[in-house]
Formats: C-alpha cells, sequence, structure tokens
C-alpha cells in the first residue's frame, strides 16, 4: 500500500510541477507558512505550501510546522491517502490504464523510449502496461540525485496519525484524477515528459529556493511559460483554489486546521493566500 500512496504523491506533484502562473506574479514574504485569522474564529488555522518529494537530506519539517500540528485540530490535505478506500480506488484507476503503445503514435514511443532507457535504464517496452501516468511518476522520482525520497505529505500524515489528528481532504481520488485527466489530454501529458531535463534543473532549483522559505521563487521555477498551459492552469489552480476556499470557513469554524497543500496553491492572484484576503482574513507569514 505504501507504493501506492508514493506513486500518487508523486501524480499530484505532477500537476503541481505543471501549474501555470495564475495573471500576475504577486511575490509574497519568504515563508512557506501561514497563519489565517478572524475575527470569528476562536483560534488561528495555517497554510503550508509544500514540494511534494525531496532528497531524505534536504527534507526537514521546520520547527514551526511542528508547533503549528501541535496546536490544530486538523490535517487538511488535498487528498487523504491515510484512507485506504480512496488507496482502493487509486488502484482501480491505475488498474484500467490503457498502455502506453496505444497513446502515443510510433514514433513518439520510439522517441520517449530513447528518453526512458537514458533516465530510467530499462526499455519503454517493459513500463508499457503500466500506463502514462505510472511513467510520469518513475520520471519524476528520477529529478532527484537520491534514491530515498522523502513524500512531504506522507510525512505530515504519518505525525497527525502518531498525535491522534483527525485527517481530512479537500478532495477525493476520483475527483482528483478526473480533473487530472481533463487538464493533462495526452499530447500534453507527452510533451511534458520529453521535457523532463528541463523540469529536473528547474525543480532542483526550486528546492533549493524552497528551502531557504522563498516560495515565490521556488514556484516560479516550476512555472515557467514553457511549461505552461491555460487550460491546466484553470483546472488545476484556479478553479481548485476557488472550491477549496468555499470549504475552508466552515472547517475553520469547526476547530483549528492545517491545510498542507501543494506550494504553486498559495502564490499570485488566485492563490489561497489572496483569495483568503479578499473574503476579510488576515493571512500573515509565520516567519522562523
Amino acid at each position: 500500500m505504501k507504493s501506492v500512496k508514493n506513486i500518487f504523491i508523486l501524480l499530484l506533484f505532477i500537476a503541481t510541477l505543471q501549474q501555470t502562473q495564475a495573471q500576475q506574479e504577486m511575490a509574497l514574504e519568504n515563508s512557506t507558512l501561514w497563519k489565517v485569522e478572524h475575527a470569528k474564529l476562536e483560534k488561528p488555522s495555517y497554510i503550508l505550501g509544500t514540494l511534494h518529494m525531496m532528497c531524505a537530506s534536504d527534507f526537514q519539517i521546520p520547527e514551526k510546522v511542528n508547533i503549528a500540528m501541535a496546536a490544530v485540530d486538523a490535517l487538511v490535505v488535498e487528498i487523504n491517502l491515510s484512507d485506504s478506500s480512496e488507496i482502493q480506488k487509486m488502484q482501480a484507476s491505475m488498474a484500467s490504464s490503457k498502455k502506453i503503445s496505444e497513446e502515443l503514435s510510433p514514433s513518439q514511443f520510439e522517441q520517449l523510449d530513447t528518453l526512458v532507457q537514458r533516465i530510467v535504464g530499462m526499455p519503454l517496452v517493459n513500463l508499457d502496461a503500466y500506463g502514462l501516468q505510472v511513467l510520469s511518476s518513475i520520471m519524476i522520482s528520477k529529478m532527484l540525485p537520491c534514491t530515498d525520497i522523502k513524500l512531504f505529505e506522507a510525512e505530515l500524515m504519518q505525525i497527525a496519525k502518531t498525535n491522534t489528528i483527525p485527517i481530512y481532504a479537500f478532495e477525493t481520488i476520483e475527483e482528483q484524477m478526473a480533473i487530472v485527466k481533463e487538464a493533462y489530454p495526452l499530447e500534453s501529458s507527452y510533451d511534458q515528459l520529453m521535457l523532463h531535463d528541463s523540469y529536473k534543473r528547474d525543480f532542483n532549483k526550486a528546492i533549493t529556493a524552497y528551502k531557504n522559505e522563498k516560495l515565490t521563487e521556488s514556484v516560479s521555477y516550476l512555472t515557467r511559460p514553457e511549461y505552461m498551459d491555460e487550460n491546466a492552469t484553470l483546472l488545476m489552480q484556479v478553479k481548485r483554489n476557488q472550491n477549496w476556499v468555499q470549504q475552508m470557513p466552515k472547517m475553520m469554524e469547526k476547530g483549528s486546521n492545517l491545510f498542507a497543500v501543494g506550494a504553486a496553491h498559495l502564490t499570485d492572484e488566485f492563490g489561497l493566500i489572496q483569495l483568503l484576503r479578499k473574503e476579510g482574513y488576515t493571512v500573515s507569514p509565520v516567519l522562523n
């Protein structure tokens, strides 16, 4: 089950990596953790912008995040991968994937095979039955210069479970998969795979910026124009953020929450921080 969770978190990472810069870039203070306050709330809640994966040597949960986790009543993530029924749905979705050779033209398959052999070290035919989404997660994992990989959401959920903190989610796996399918059609998925080397350079720059809490800079590396698609921006970022902001008030009125979502969901005009501010909430950086 752990391997399935890891694959799905990597699929979520792909979505974050491919998100576009919605509207104009709006620089935020250097912090990955933000406090949300309002007169009608008894206790503050927090928003944490994450990078979904890092090498273990780079990964560290800041002390301020541990303090926030100890203070809140619940952890809220994009998808609750601690729910076994959600994992079963994910497994069913993966099992029904088309073969890669059925999705691509012969020339595309040949070009992708050359890339996969160089990056993964095996012919594409060996991975054919797994489908493009699983291949994408494998390729994403190869962006890091290590084999010991930490998945941010998995680590947070483990802390929550250890401390008997309830875990909730903004979306179900079925909802997420439907959005991803609409946001990233076949041709787009192929093009993104072929940009592997460029993604790798920018993602490792993003990790460096993220470790220094430079949230806007980190996201900017993952949202360069050559990776952008207006359709994906609207579906994966803008509409989802708007939907989440509608859910958050009721959650915060019931109790204090730590909302942990991909860093790209925090920045820019349609990011969660600006959307909450427009709704009258005070959203401020939690500094070290």
